[in-house]
């Protein structure tokens, strides 16, 4: 196991099981580590069997605590309600970039970054081939990129109509396309599904999350997998363009929102959290 930068204090926001894994994670690393806490404010998950000193009581005592990178993996409403704050104190990897869909928590967090000197991580979770996105993106030759995310029905946790459209997705059976269209729309409908999505918008911010296209499909022939397809289509003439496609196609529990190899993923993200400065890092 890699071993974790031993500057860190890491703080957890949601003890969910992405929150419990990384806990465990962490906790074995201790004393390199420091010390862990999972919260109990609203929004950030049960603290189940964690010990009690390790618990924040309060957010708004973070500044107390001698924690310099908290970690959320709970809910978008988080880093709306608290990214600021947590940003003047401490580096801050959002768990949960779908919040970055709305404009206005974008530039408030971007904006705190900047003030506070800490950076913004966004984990890459499922999101294949994010370099070589960041990089076409940067060079302008990015023309198109489009995600695809296929779930068993029961793995999805979906809000307002798209609620609807999902149980007549079950009641018909078979394969239904949920969603296809601009991503934007889609992050608060979906915010804990589509955070793969929402990196592949950071990681291309030419296009951004009205210009990166989302396709989300529920299937029941794939009631352990999540698959996940990344279409990306360069700058150039008609018929000459360059096109590659990637599937990934990720172990995971019947019903569970997180994928197996995802866990890992965000494990790595999270070592790679050193600081980089005020400013927003895909890691």
């Amino acid at each position: 196991m890699a071993e974790a930068p031993r500057c860190r204090r890491v703080g957890i926001l949601g003890y969910g099981q992405l929150g419990q894994f990384l806990a465990g994670r962490l906790l074995a690393g201790v004393p390199p580590w420091g010390w862990l806490w999972p919260s109990s404010g609203r929004g950030t998950g049960a603290t189940g069997g964690a010990a009690p000193s390790l618990r924040l009581p309060d957010l708004r005592l973070l500044p107390q605590t001698e924690v310099d990178l908290v970690v959320e993996v709970a809910h978008p409403c988080v880093a709306r309600e608290h990214g600021e704050d947590i940003l003047a104190h401490a580096d801050f990897m959002l768990g949960s970039p779908t919040a970055l869909a709305d404009p206005e928590t974008e530039r408030r967090l971007r904006g705190a970054a900047a003030r506070g000197g800490h950076t913004l991580y966004v984990p890459r979770g499922a999101l294949w081939g994010c370099e070589d996105i960041a990089r076409m993106d940067e060079a302008g030759t990015l023309a198109a990129l489009k995600v695809t995310m296929t779930k068993a029905p029961q793995s999805f946790r979906l809000e307002g109509w798209l609620q609807e459209r999902l149980a007549a997705a079950v009641a018909a059976g078979g394969r239904a396309v949920l969603y296809e269209g601009p991503l934007r729309p889609l992050c608060p409908l979906a915010p804990n599904n589509v955070n793969t999505m929402a990196a592949a918008a950071v990681a291309a911010p030419r296009l951004g999350f009205d210009g990166v296209r989302a396709c989300l499909v529920a299937d029941p022939n794939v009631p352990d997998w999540h698959i996940v397809e990344v279409e990306v289509t360069s700058a150039g003439d008609e018929g000459r363009a360059l096109r590659v496609t990637s599937t990934r196609r990720n172990p995971a529990a019947p019903g569970a929102v997180t994928g197996n190899a995802t866990r890992d993923a965000f494990w790595s993200s999270l070592l790679a959290c050193r600081g980089h400065g005020g400013c927003v890092q895909l890691c």
